[in-house]
């Protein structure tokens, strides 16, 4: 009787290997992806920072280069006053 309840315990562990190895290999997987995706958010985060820098510094050049389209305007000015003057000067007989 002892011996054949030795011979079922050894039947019932080898069964449950197959388990036992499943569930090690499924704690292995889920704990790939945890590290995978901790480092894709690490990383998008990072991107963000660095984005909003970059869009804070992109703003600060637009401040400080909006003079320049003003020369656009005085440009137009300049060459109004110009011709307005050489119109005269026509006028004027010089």
């Amino acid at each position: 009787m002892l011996l054949l309840a030795q011979a079922t315990e050894v039947g019932r562990s080898t069964e449950h290997t197959g388990w036992y190895i499943g569930l090690g290999i499924g704690f292995l997987i889920v704990s790939v992806v945890v590290v995978l995706v901790a480092t894709i958010l690490t990383l998008a985060s990072r991107i963000g920072s660095q984005a909003r820098t970059g869009i804070e510094a992109m703003d600060e050049a637009r401040e400080a280069t909006l003079p320049v389209w003003e020369i656009q305007k005085i440009n137009v000015s300049t060459t109004a006053i110009w011709r307005a003057a050489e119109s005269a000067r026509k006028l004027l007989g010089g």
